[in-house]
């Protein structure tokens, strides 16, 4: 019998669970297209989401450690008082470094000014209770803290750091040459809503415990 291989590669089977991951990324494209909002505000949603998604990671690793505690596991008690700061600092240095790219004249002037806009507040929100829902239905009620360890949760949202980087300083960078956002958008949109869908269906943290597995069994 054939051992199923996995591929990273899909035509995506949709389903109610993946409706919040592409209602979002449609969000700011469809307050470009009918709200009025600049083209590069879908790349500056798109980076203040990595925020989002490392606040979030930090409090699944906070679930973990306290799992941990419970369950006496004294080595990750240990890892713990080390590793959740580590990934705080780390993480977040990729984040300014996303955010110094989008804000270059006076980051802290134009990230005040557009968390002023209530337009970028409502996209922003969406995505917080999209994570907010994920996080209590898919992480605390299904009990998936108890399964994880701290080390393949810190780096669960490296991957999309990454790919969220890459897309959004290409996609800017083309937008600002070209100055014709649209073209750009709609495959820069299509692309992200793709790329999430993957890491849904393809969490880090399971590929490499899936890897671990394998190279113990050799």
């Amino acid at each position: 019998m054939k051992q199923k291989q996995t591929t990273f590669w899909f035509l995506p089977k949709l389903n109610r669970h993946d409706l919040p991951v592409i209602i979002w990324n449609l969000f700011p494209f469809v307050g470009v297209v009918f709200g009025g909002w600049k083209p590069e505000s879908v790349f500056i949603c798109y980076a203040l989401e990595t925020v989002i998604v490392g606040v979030f990671n930090v409090f699944k690793m906070i679930a973990i450690y306290y799992s941990a505690w419970s369950r006496k596991d004294n080595e990750t008690v240990d890892n713990g008082w080390g590793m959740i700061p580590f990934f705080i600092i780390h993480y977040f240095v990729f984040v300014i470094f996303q955010l110094s790219f989008c804000f270059q004249k006076d980051p802290d002037a134009e990230l005040a000014a557009i968390l002023a806009q209530r337009s970028y507040n409502l996209a922003l929100g969406a995505f917080v209770l999209n994570n907010v829902f994920s996080f209590v239905n898919d992480f605390m009620l299904s009990r998936e803290y108890t399964k994880r360890s701290l080390n393949l949760q810190m780096f669960e949202p490296y991957p999309r750091v990454f790919i969220q980087q890459f897309v959004v300083i290409l996609g800017y960078s083309i937008f600002n040459l070209t100055g014709n956002g649209y073209p750009v958008l709609i495959v820069f949109v299509a692309l992200k809503i793709y790329l999430d869908l993957l890491l849904r269906k393809y969490p880090l943290a399971s590929l490499l415990k899936e890897q671990v597995g394998k190279m113990q069994k050799k």
